[in-house]
C-alpha cells in the first residue's frame, strides 16, 4: 500500500429610517492567490497600492470584545512529557477555528502562537516525547461537521512554537492525528481524512523519516476513506494501529460510514498493513476511535459507530406502539471493543442498551484508556462517558442528575488528555473550552480565559453605550456593551438573551426592550429584556400541510421601516406584522424543492431552504431572498409577485448551485443589491460576489483583490456609498470604489472566518463576527476619507468623530481577579484626532485645540511616524478641567503644513458628574 514519496507541496438589516441614512510562505507552503475581475485592474501605481495596503494593515486595529466566558470548540490538547516543570505547567490547546494556544503557567494565561501562520482551523497537535521544543500542528479540523473548515497540511516548530515551518501534505485538508516516535523525533506519522466534500487521494496515513522533508503515504484505502485515528506502541514503535473512516459530505447530506471503515495494523513501521477482524463488526461502519494501554500494549480499545440496523427491543416496540407507529429497526450505534492479544481477537464489552455514540458519532467517538488502569476508559460525546470495569457499565448515559466525570463542565467533549504520571490530572476539551481536573474528573476548573467564540450572526442596539448581540455555536445568544462602565468589558458585562445554538438576533431600534432571535432549525423567540421573559414565536403550518423546512441558521430580519414587522425564511418567506404573534406566508417555495436533497424532519442537514433575506431601506416591500441551493429572488410589492434572477447571475459567471450566503439591499439606491455565494460545500473555495443596479436584470462580479476563500457577508457603509466591507473565510476586506478592488483590513484580526459584519449607524463602528475568535470592533469613520489619492498627500487630518466624555471606572477593590481573566479596554475616553503623514515628520507634530472664540484650550504633541497616527484628547484644558460641551477647532501643524477640522464635544455623564452645563459654541 506504499505509493511512493510525496515532496512538500506547494443588519442586521438596516434599522428604521435612522439605519437607512495569509499564509506563511515558509519553504514551499501553499498560498491563496487573489481573485481577479477582468476589466477592473484598479487605479494607481503598484507603489500606491502597496502603501495603501500597508496603511490598512497598520492603521486600523480592532478590539477583541468577546463574549469569551462560554468558551468554544477545542479539537486537541498536547502536554510535554519532559522536563518535569514543563510537564506540570505547560500545555498546548488547538481550537478548531481559533488557532493554537500555549500556556506555561498551567492555564493562568494563554498566548496565541500560530496566528502569524494564517491558518485558523486546527485538527491535531503533537509534541516530540524526546524533545519538548519540537511541536507539530495538523491543520483542518477532523470533526466532519457542517462547519468543518479545511487546512493546508502540517507545520513544525523546533522552538516551542515561536516560529513555524510548513512541512507539506497541503491537500490533506483535515488532519485527525499526529504521532511522533518516542526517541527519534524525525519519525512522524500523520492520519489525514482528506477532502470532506469530494473524493481525493491525499488521505490516509503518511510517514516521514527526515523530520518532514519528504513523506510517504503508507496506508491508503480509497479516495473516500481517510484515517481518523492513529496510535503507536511506545515499547515497539514499529507497531501502529490506524482507524480508517469512510465519509463524504454532500451539501444536502452526510454519507456517514461504509464497508471500508475499519482498523489496520502494521508491525514494520507502515510498510505493510493488515485489516483487523477477529470479532470486529462489518458492514456500514462509521467513525472509529482507538487507544492503546501502553503498560501492556496487547490491550487496545476501539469505540465503533456501528451504522448497521438491528431489530427493536421489546421496550422499543412498546414505545413505538404508544406513539401510534409501527415498530421500526434501530441503528446499533456506539459499541466498545477490547482486544488483549494485539488485535487478533476482539470482544464487545458494552451492553446492547448502552449506545456510547448517541450524539453524532461522526464528530465525537474518541476513546481514552487510563494509562495506569486498563479497565478505566473514557469516550467523548455530549457528556464524557466513563467505565471503570473495562466497558461493562458506564456513567454519563443516564441523564443530567447522574454522577459523571466533569459533571460541571460544558458538554460536547471532543478531546481528553490523561497524565500518565498521575491519572488524577485530566484535561478535557469540549465545545465550552478547556477544563482541568486534579481528582480524576470528580471536580474541574473551567479555563474560560481563552478568547474564543464561534459567532453565527450579530446585531446592535441604539443604547449609549450601544450593545452588541451575538449568536454563538452551542452557546446561546449574548448581549454585551461596546464600552463597559468600569473602563473595560469583561466577563461580568455579558448576559444571555437567547438559548440553544444562538443564530440571528434582531433588536427594536426604537425600544431595545424587544429582542428577537433564532436557534438551529427554526426556533424563533421574542425576549422582553425589561421583564426578562421569553416567548416562542416560531412559525408553524396547520396540521396536514407539509412542515416548514428551516435551515440550520434560519434568517431573521427586522424591517427597516417598521420595527413590528419581522421576516424569516423556511422554504417560503414568512412575515409577521405583530412582533411574531402571527405569521403569514408571502411567497411560494423559492427553492428547487428537490425531493432527492430533502431530508426527513429532525435530520442533521436540512436543504432546499432560505438562507438570507434583505429588505430595501429605500422602499418598503422590496425584498431580496437567497437559498442554499443557489436561487435568488426579488419582490417589489411585499411578496405579491416574485421574480427569479438566478439565470442573470449565472450569465455573469455565478455558479448556479452555490449556497447564497448573503443578500444585501443597498441603503442608497433602490435598484442596487449585492449577492455573496459559496461553493465550499462542493470543495470549491473561490469567492463569488456580485452587484446589480437594475433590480437583478444584470450583474457584475466584484471579486478583484479577494483571496480564494468563500465570501460570507457583504455590507455597505452607512454614509459613503462606495465604501463596502466583505467578510470571507480569510478575514475582513474593504473596497473604496464600490467593489472594483478589495483590500485586507485590520492587521490584528487573525485569519479566521468572518461570518457577519455591520456598521453601527450612529457611531460608525465596524462590528465583526468571527467563527472562532469572537467579536471585533473598530472605528472606521476615517475610512470614509481614504482612497488612492490620500496616499499621495503629504499630510491629511481626518474629520473628528463627535464623542461625549464617559464617567467610567470602578470604585475601590472592584477587581480582585488575579491574572486569569480576560478584559478588553474601552475605546479611548476622549476625542481621537486621526491624521496621515506620507513620510516621517522631520519637525515636531503639534495639535492645538481652540474653543469657538479661537482661544487655545490645549496643546498636544503628536507622533511623527509615516502612516496613520492617532492622538487622544481627554476633554480637559491645560489646567486639567473638563471642557463644556460645544464645538471646538482642532489644528494640526507639521512643518509647513497647517490643517484644521471641527471637533464637537457632546454632553455626557461626566459633565453631569462634574457639574458642567452645556455651554460654549453650538
Amino acid at each position: 500500500m506504499i505509493t511512493g514519496t510525496i515532496k512538500r507541496g506547494p443588519l442586521w438589516l438596516l434599522l428604521l429610517a435612522l439605519f437607512a441614512s495569509g499564509y506563511v510562505r515558509a519553504r514551499e507552503g501553499p498560498v491563496f492567490p487573489d481573485a481577479s475581475t477582468p476589466g477592473h485592474p484598479g487605479r494607481g501605481s503598484d507603489e500606491v497600492h502597496r502603501r495603501l495596503d500597508e496603511l490598512l494593515r497598520t492603521g486600523f486595529t480592532f478590539r477583541n470584545l468577546g463574549p469569551f466566558r462560554a468558551g468554544a470548540w477545542i479539537s486537541d490538547i498536547a502536554v510535554p512529557e519532559t522536563p518535569g516543570r514543563e510537564h506540570l505547567y505547560t500545555f498546548y490547546v488547538a481550537a478548531r477555528n481559533g488557532g493554537v494556544w500555549k500556556t506555561t503557567n498551567n492555564g493562568t494565561t494563554f498566548e496565541p502562537i500560530f496566528d502569524s501562520v494564517g491558518v485558523g482551523s486546527i485538527g491535531a497537535l503533537a509534541i516530540a516525547p524526546s524533545d519538548s521544543r519540537i511541536v507539530w500542528v495538523g491543520t483542518g479540523d477532523a470533526s466532519n461537521t457542517r462547519s468543518a473548515y479545511p487546512g493546508n497540511g502540517v507545520y513544525k516548530s523546533e522552538d516551542g512554537g515561536k516560529t513555524w515551518t510548513h512541512m507539506g501534505l497541503a491537500d490533506t485538508h483535515h488532519i485527525a492525528r499526529i504521532v511522533i516516535h518516542p526517541t527519534n523525533p524525525n519519525i512522524v506519522y500523520v492520519a489525514a481524512m482528506g477532502h470532506l466534500y469530494t473524493p481525493n487521494s491525499e488521505r490516509g496515513v503518511f510517514k516521514t523519516e527526515d523530520g518532514g522533508r519528504t513523506w510517504r503515504r503508507v496506508l491508503f484505502v480509497n479516495d473516500r476513506t481517510g484515517a481518523i485515528d492513529l496510535v503507536m506502541n511506545r515499547r515497539d514503535p514499529e507497531t501502529l494501529y490506524a482507524a480508517a473512516y469512510e465519509c463524504l459530505r454532500l451539501p444536502w447530506r452526510l454519507l456517514d460510514g461504509g464497508s471500508e471503515s475499519g482498523i489496520y495494523k502494521t508491525t514494520d513501521g507502515g510498510r505493510i498493513w493488515h485489516r483487523l477482524h477477529g470479532g470486529l463488526p462489518t458492514g456500514v461502519i462509521g467513525r472509529i476511535g482507538i487507544d492503546l494501554y501502553q503498560r501492556d500494549p496487547r490491550i487496545l480499545y476501539a469505540v465503533v459507530d456501528n451504522r448497521n440496523s438491528r431489530p427493536p427491543t421489546e421496550e422499543e416496540v412498546q414505545q413505538d406502539r404508544a406513539r401510534g407507529v409501527a415498530p421500526r429497526p434501530r441503528l446499533i450505534g456506539g459499541e466498545v471493543y477490547r482486544t488483549e492479544d494485539g488485535g487478533l481477537t476482539w470482544r464487545k464489552v458494552n451492553s446492547e442498551r448502552d449506545d456510547v455514540s448517541r450524539k453524532t458519532g461522526y464528530a465525537f467517538n474518541q476513546i481514552r484508556v487510563d494509562p495506569n488502569n486498563p479497565d478505566r476508559i473514557f469516550v467523548t460525546g455530549a457528556t464524557l462517558l466513563m467505565s471503570e470495569d473495562g466497558g461493562r457499565t458506564w456513567v454519563g448515559l443516564r441523564g443530567a442528575g447522574e454522577p459523571r466525570p466533569f459533571r460541571r463542565a460544558f458538554g460536547d467533549f471532543r478531546t481528553l488528555w490523561i497524565d500518565s504520571q498521575d491519572s488524577s490530572r485530566i484535561i478535557a476539551g469540549s465545545d465550552g473550552g478547556v477544563f482541568i481536573s486534579y481528582d480524576g474528573g470528580r471536580t474541574c476548573d473551567h479555563l474560560w480565559n481563552l478568547p474564543l467564540g464561534e459567532v453565527y450572526a450579530i446585531a446592535v442596539d441604539m443604547e449609549d453605550p450601544y450593545h452588541i448581540y451575538a449568536g454563538l455555536q452551542d452557546h446561546d445568544s449574548w448581549r454585551g456593551p461596546s464600552n463597559g462602565w468600569s473602563g473595560s468589558v469583561g466577563m461580568e458585562d455579558w448576559v444571555t438573551v437567547g438559548s440553544g445554538d444562538g443564530m440571528y438576533n434582531q433588536v427594536d431600534p426604537t425600544d431595545s426592550r424587544w429582542v428577537y432571535n433564532t436557534q438551529q432549525f427554526g426556533g424563533h423567540y421574542r425576549a422582553d429584556m425589561k421583564l426578562r421573559v421569553r416567548k416562542r414565536i416560531e412559525p408553524v403550518r396547520p396540521a396536514g400541510q407539509p412542515p416548514l423546512r428551516f435551515n440550520w441558521t434560519p434568517p431573521l430580519v427586522l424591517s427597516p421601516h417598521d420595527p413590528r414587522v419581522l421576516y424569516t425564511g423556511a422554504q417560503v418567506v414568512l412575515r409577521s406584522r405583530d412582533r411574531g404573534e402571527t405569521w403569514e406566508e408571502i411567497s411560494p417555495d423559492l427553492t428547487t424543492n428537490d425531493p432527492g436533497k430533502i431530508s426527513e424532519p429532525g435530520a442533521g442537514v436540512q436543504f432546499c431552504t432560505i438562507t438570507t433575506i434583505s429588505e430595501s431601506p429605500r422602499q418598503p416591500g422590496l425584498l431580496w431572498v437567497g437559498t442554499d441551493d443557489g436561487k435568488v429572488w426579488v419582490t417589489r410589492d411585499g411578496g405579491a409577485t416574485w421574480t427569479e434572477v438566478t439565470r442573470a447571475l449565472v450569465g455573469a459567471g455565478a455558479p448556479e448551485d452555490a449556497w447564497v450566503t448573503r443578500v444585501f439591499a443597498s441603503r442608497f439606491e433602490v435598484g442596487t443589491a449585492y449577492i455573496a455565494k459559496s461553493r465550499h460545500r462542493q470543495d470549491d473555495f473561490r469567492p463569488f460576489l456580485y452587484k446589480t443596479t437594475d433590480f437583478g436584470a444584470t450583474w457584475t462580479p466584484i471579486v478583484n483583490g479577494l483571496p480564494n476563500r468563500p465570501v460570507n457577508v457583504i455590507i455597505e457603509d452607512t454614509h459613503r456609498r462606495e465604501l463596502l466591507f466583505a467578510g470571507t473565510d480569510g478575514g475582513v476586506f474593504v473596497s473604496f470604489d464600490g467593489g472594483r478592488r478589495w483590500r485586507r483590513l485590520g492587521g490584528n484580526i487573525p485569519t479566521v472566518p468572518v461570518t457577519d459584519l455591520l456598521v453601527h449607524p450612529r457611531e460608525g463602528d465596524l462590528v465583526v463576527g468571527t467563527y472562532g475568535r469572537g467579536l471585533w470592533v473598530a472605528d472606521i469613520t476615517p475610512l470614509r476619507e481614504v482612497d488612492e489619492r490620500l496616499i499621495e498627500k503629504d499630510v491629511h487630518l481626518f474629520a473628528v468623530r463627535p464623542r461625549a466624555p464617559r464617567n467610567e471606572g470602578a470604585w475601590g477593590n472592584y477587581r480582585l481577579y488575579g491574572d486569569r481573566v480576560l478584559m478588553t479596554l474601552n475605546e479611548p475616553n476622549g476625542l481621537v484626532f486621526v491624521y496621515y503623514l506620507k513620510e516621517d515628520a522631520r519637525e515636531p507634530v503639534e495639535i492645538i485645540v481652540e474653543d469657538h472664540e479661537g482661544r487655545e484650550v490645549r496643546r498636544l504633541n503628536g507622533i511623527g511616524k509615516a502612516g496613520i497616527n492617532r492622538l487622544v484628547w481627554n476633554f480637559t484644558d491645560a489646567q486639567g478641567r473638563i471642557v463644556p460641551p460645544g464645538v471646538f477647532r482642532v489644528i494640526l501643524r507639521v512643518g509647513p503644513w497647517t490643517l484644521s477640522q471641527e471637533a464637537r464635544v457632546l454632553a455626557g455623564p461626566r459633565h453631569e458628574a462634574s457639574g458642567e452645563t452645556a455651554k460654549g459654541a453650538s
